[in-house]
């Protein structure tokens, strides 16, 4: 097949004309609930066939060629090296006098798990663990890592590809030598280790490329298929058992999620066999942990914006629960404990504020932060005095700080390195209306001497699902389009976590159209404001934010001259039938269910191509190995997209080999990632052109 691309000088590189490899139509059609459905690309969803991977070969060469020889790139390029490659440190974790913590120098691909003993010191620490030497490619990466309480030794899991398929593996810390003992299967797993060493409680996957995962108790030495089964196989599909340690490791918690919105809550001794249930049954998520003789648990249950209550250890009934913080106004996002005080932060306009209360429940003092911005604490043991946290926002570098409850002192232990000038850049908070009149709240980022005259190049994304929302996090990816005149928005639909659980459920089933109008009002105030304009605006979103961006261009394809859509969801009628997702029906709906069916069809990107449109240009960007979102989604979108093209704006699709849906991935491959991203949105909005 001859792979021919054409340059249109006259208008420099605004224009272009490709000749698309031919995908061949072999239609199949569904009757679903009295809706003839008709995918004439249905066999792109078999990536393993010969043919699929020929053409996914040619499609990959055309975005190549033109991704690697836009103008510019080996300077976007370098540029995103130096900003990748910058020398981190991450939050410690305590574990009886050792502090792991994660540390990447300078152009490692991967962070190195390192332990300090006595004090937390980065500079004098050693390694215990260094993934950059679990290949040569850099493409087997460490997923997840549980220390025993003692710290001797460390579970951890091994993945290749980004597929996060993990293999577990255990480390003698003291002698740094991995153990005998290997259990495959271990996709996301938790680990709870037994007091003496030795063995520990952990999830392990049943079903293949479809997650399932149940509760088994591994002894050290032993053979993994000899391990005890615990629970989990009476469970719905849908239904995810996950466990937890209490910090003083006496007591073990069971959840059971049932979507992203609730979850039944177990506990028992360790060493016990009955699980206890505090909370079952109960539409509302329950958190948990133990300090002296209390149950202290973070929910919404009869609170939307969340409360932690406490329950006696002997008696944990709901119906004896003391309130210790009460719901607010912002929404309650984590809590634990130091120097015998309860520590928690709130998430209000989408910015965290940290308080530290009595454990009774009154408020003693607030921390406070340079500027507005996001907090994640880390505590040691619950009697210390001391605890850690990272703070950040979008031009503030993500910071490691060391806090003393008795001493209400805080003092830097580490801080990235700013390679720009945050003096140059502004940031508004802004509020608009959505097409119902719901409020929904915004960032805008652009350089200070930019004029609001129409006519900026600006990107727009969002999430807007699962509970995930914004808040002010460090920015410095998108410096080097803010540096070349660029605006960048960053809207807090419904569906994240914003404004609580009611939040987050106008944008879950048949409420998703909310996350897409939310979406397409930001877009018309950017507009109105004069921020920029349609033929400057593009918009980006991945995964879940994969699939906004995925519907919004079909609703109002006028509205974005590009898009960037990466691991997508985009044929909502199939995507349950494809590796982890059936675990996302009770946030999405179940196509198989005719209720759910009809809101599904009435949003799903795939089934809303119509060949007399004009689109934006699009580009498509999936993973060979993503273990979470399958890559036939971008596949058949680009080929039903690319067959309507003509003369209309380009439609790429690249499928990284050795990739998943992001984790894992080495410092190349990262660099060459957001460089594509970036550069296409720049190139499509006319940023490249006489430079």
């Amino acid at each position: 097949m001859r792979i021919l691309i054409v340059f249109l000088i006259v208008k420099g590189l605004s224009e272009m004309k490709i000749i698309y490899p031919e995908t061949e139509e072999k239609p199949v059609k569904d009757t679903l609930f009295g809706r003839i459905i008709e995918d004439p690309y249905r066999w792109l969803e078999n990536v393993d066939n010969e043919e699929v991977k020929e053409w996914v070969e040619k499609q990959n060469k055309i975005a190549r060629s033109i991704l690697d020889s836009l103008p510019m790139r080996k300077n976007i390029e370098d540029e995103y090296t130096e900003i990748l490659s910058k020398e981190w440190v991450g939050i410690p974790h305590f574990y009886k006098g050792k502090y792991f913590f994660f540390k990447r120098k300078a152009e490692q691909n991967h962070a190195v798990l390192y332990m300090s003993e006595g004090k937390f010191d980065p500079g004098k620490a050693e390694v215990i663990i260094d993934p950059n030497k679990f290949s040569t490619d850099g493409t087997i990466a460490m997923d997840w890592f549980f220390p025993s309480p003692d710290g001797s030794f460390i579970a951890f899991g091994k993945s290749k590809g980004g597929s996060e398929n993990s293999t577990l593996y255990i480390l003698d810390v003291k002698v740094k030598k991995v153990l005998s003992d290997t259990i495959p299967h271990t996709k996301w797993s938790s680990v709870v280790w037994l007091p003496d060493n030795s063995g520990f409680y952990y999830t392990r996957n049943e079903g293949g490329d479809k997650f399932l995962p149940r509760v088994y108790l591994h002894k050290t030495g032993e053979k993994w298929e000899n391990d005890t089964y615990i629970y989990g196989r009476e469970l719905k599909e849908t239904e995810l058992p996950g466990i937890y340690a209490s910090r003083d490791n006496r007591y073990i918690f069971m959840d059971v999620s049932r979507g992203w919105d609730k979850n039944d809550l177990y506990f028992r001794k360790i060493d016990d066999e009955e699980w206890i249930p505090i909370a079952v049954g109960f539409d509302a998520i329950f958190q948990a942990e133990i300090y002296r003789d209390y149950i202290y648990i973070r929910t919404n249950y009869q609170a939307p914006n969340f409360k932690i209550i406490r329950v006696r250890i002997d008696k944990p009934s709901l119906k004896e629960a003391e309130i210790v913080i009460p719901e607010g106004k912002g929404v309650l996002k984590s809590f634990t404990f130091a120097g015998g005080k309860l520590v928690f932060t709130i998430k209000e306009d989408t910015y965290y504020r940290a308080f530290i209360s009595s454990t009774q429940g009154e408020i003693e003092h607030e921390i406070k932060t340079p500027v507005k911005g996001s907090i994640w604490i880390q505590s040691k043991e619950y009697d210390d005095p001391e605890f850690f946290y990272i703070f950040t926002s979008f031009f503030y570098p993500y910071s490691t700080y060391k806090f003393n409850v008795k001493t209400l002192k805080d003092s830097v232990l580490f801080s990235q390195k700013l390679s720009f000038n945050p003096e140059k850049y502004k940031q508004e908070f802004v509020f608009y209306s959505s097409k119902d009149g719901t409020k929904i709240p915004m960032y805008i980022l652009y350089r200070k001497d930019i004029k609001l005259n129409s006519k900026n190049p600006a990107i727009l994304t969002g999430y807007g699902g699962f509970g995930g929302g914004i808040s002010p996090y460090f920015i410095e990816g998108v410096i080097p389009f803010l540096k070349r005149g660029g605006v960048f928005a960053t809207a807090g639909i419904r569906g994240g976590d914003e404004y609580g659980e009611k939040w987050h459920r106008q944008g879950m089933r048949e409420k998703k159209q909310n996350v897409f109008d939310d979406f397409i009002s930001a877009a018309e105030y950017l507009i109105e404001k004069r921020y920029t304009n349609p033929e400057k605006l593009a918009i980006s979103g991945a995964s879940n934010g994969g699939l906004l961006v995925g519907a919004v261009m079909t609703q109002r394809p006028e509205l974005f001259r590009a898009v960037y859509c990466a691991v997508p969801l985009l044929d909502m009628l199939r995507y349950h039938k494809f590796g982890v997702a059936h675990i996302w029906t009770p946030e999405y709906g179940n196509p198989d269910n005719p209720d759910d069916f009809k809101y599904l069809y009435a949003y799903s990107p795939y089934h809303h191509i119509n060949k007399y449109k004009k689109y934006p240009a699009v580009f498509f960007k999936t993973s060979e190995f993503d273990g979470r979102v399958h890559p036939m989604h971008a596949m058949k979108m680009a080929a039903k997209m690319q067959k309507i093209a003509g003369e209309q704006n380009p439609v790429l699709l690249y499928v990284e080999p050795k990739a998943g849906h992001g984790a894992g991935k080495p410092l190349k491959k990262a660099v060459k990632s957001i460089t594509d991203h970036y550069i296409f949105l720049m190139w499509q909005l006319g940023m490249l052109e006489n430079r």
